[in-house]
C-alpha cells in the first residue's frame, strides 16, 4: 500500500503549487486586462457599424470631403483606420450628422468582476484490522488535507461612442477573437451588437428612460454572468484479509477531488448624458485626461466607496447563501 501514500503526498505537492494564486491567464491566454479589451473592442466594432449603416443611407448625396453616402461609408468600412480622421461637426448632410452629434457622447461603462476560486483536497484512509477468534477489532486512520484558493478583481472602465469609434488605438484590438468560446464566454465573440442597436432602437421610438423617475436620461445595461467549472475525482483503493492475532492494514482509498471555477461576471451600461457639462475629455488614444490633484482626491475616495459597497453586498450575498444552505430547521 506504499504507492497509495505516494500519489496522495505527490498529488498534494503538485495540486497546492497550483492554486496558490488563481487567474484567468491560468487556463486561458487572456489576463483581466485582456479581457476587458475583448469586451471593448466588441462594443467599439459594434458602433462603427451602425455609424457606417447611418452614413451609408446618404445614398448618392454628398455627405463628407465630397463623398456621397455610399463612398464615405465604403471609404471607412474598408479601411477603419479612417475613423480617426473623420470630424463629425464637418458632415454635410444634416440628417446623418445630427444624429451623429447627438450620441457621440453616449456613455459607455463596464463593470467587471472576475472571480476564479480552486479548491485542492486530497486524503487518505486506511483500516487496520485484527482477526479475533469470536470477531474482529478495527482501527480507522484519516488524513486529509483541504485547501481552496480564491482571488476576486474587480475594476471598472469608461469608455464613450466616439472614443471608442474615433479614438482607441487600432492596435488595442489586434488579434481579438472572431469566434464564440464555449469554454471561456468572456474571451470569445458575443452579441454585444444586440445591446447597441437594441439601445438605439429604444431610444428612437420606445421612449426609452433612465433610472426611477428619470425620463430624460435614457440608459440600458446588460449583465453578462458566465460561470465555468471543472471538477477532476480519483478515489483508488485496495483490500487484503485480516490476520489473526496482530493490526495489519486491511483495506486503504485514495481521495483526491480538484475543482477549479471561474465566474465572470460583466456589466455594459449604455448611457445618454444628461448634458455635456463635466463629461470626462479623453485625449488623441481615447485615454481619459488626468483631472487635477482635487479631482483625483475625489475620485479615489469615491472609487473606494464603491469597492466597499460592492465588497459589503457581496458578503452579504455570501450570508445569505450560507443561511439558505443551513436551512429552516435550526
Amino acid at each position: 500500500m506504499q504507492w497509495i501514500a505516494r500519489i496522495a503526498l505527490l498529488s498534494t505537492l503538485c495540486c497546492g503549487a497550483c492554486s496558490i494564486y488563481p487567474l484567468p491567464e491560468d487556463t486561458t491566454s487572456f489576463d483581466s486586462d485582456r479581457i476587458a479589451s475583448v469586451i471593448r473592442c466588441q462594443t467599439r466594432d459594434a458602433v462603427r457599424r451602425v455609424i457606417v449603416a447611418l452614413i451609408a443611407t446618404g445614398k448618392d448625396r454628398v455627405v463628407y470631403r465630397g463623398m456621397t453616402g455610399y463612398q464615405t461609408a465604403a471609404w471607412l468600412e474598408q479601411q477603419p483606420a479612417h475613423f480617426h480622421e473623420v470630424k463629425w461637426d464637418q458632415i454635410t448632410d444634416t440628417k446623418i450628422r445630427a444624429p451623429l452629434l447627438f450620441y457621440k457622447d453616449t456613455s459607455v461603462s463596464y463593470d467587471f468582476t472576475i472571480d476564479t476560486t480552486e479548491v485542492n483536497t486530497a486524503g487518505v484512509n486506511v483500516t487496520l484490522v485484527k482477526k479475533l477468534f469470536a470477531g474482529n477489532d478495527s482501527i480507522g486512520l484519516v488524513a486529509k488535507n483541504d485547501r481552496t484558493r480564491e482571488v476576486k478583481r474587480h475594476f471598472r472602465v469608461y469608455d464613450s461612442f466616439d472614443s471608442l469609434a474615433r479614438l482607441m488605438k487600432e492596435e488595442t484590438c489586434d488579434g481579438m477573437p472572431q469566434q464564440v468560446n464555449a469554454l471561456y464566454p468572456a474571451t470569445g465573440l458575443l452579441r454585444i451588437d444586440s445591446l447597441v442597436n437594441s439601445f438605439l432602437l429604444a431610444n428612437q421610438w420606445g421612449n426609452l428612460a433612465g433610472d426611477d423617475a428619470n425620463y430624460t436620461t435614457a440608459q440600458m445595461t446588460d449583465t453578462l454572468t458566465f460561470t465555468t467549472k471543472f471538477t477532476g475525482n480519483v478515489d483508488p483503493s485496495t483490500a487484503i484479509d485480516p490476520v489473526t492475532g496482530r493490526f495489519v492494514p486491511s483495506s486503504a482509498s485514495l481521495n483526491i477531488d480538484n475543482s477549479r471555477q471561474d465566474l465572470h461576471t460583466i456589466l455594459i451600461l449604455l448611457r445618454l448624458p444628461p448634458n455635456t457639462k463635466g463629461l470626462p475629455q479623453f485625449d488623441e488614444y481615447g485615454r481619459i485626461i488626468a483631472p487635477g490633484y482635487g479631482g483625483q482626491k475625489a475620485a479615489a475616495s469615491a472609487a473606494l466607496d464603491r469597492q466597499r459597497d460592492f465588497n459589503t453586498q457581496d458578503a452579504l450575498t455570501k450570508l445569505g447563501t450560507g443561511i439558505g444552505r443551513v436551512g429552516p430547521g435550526l
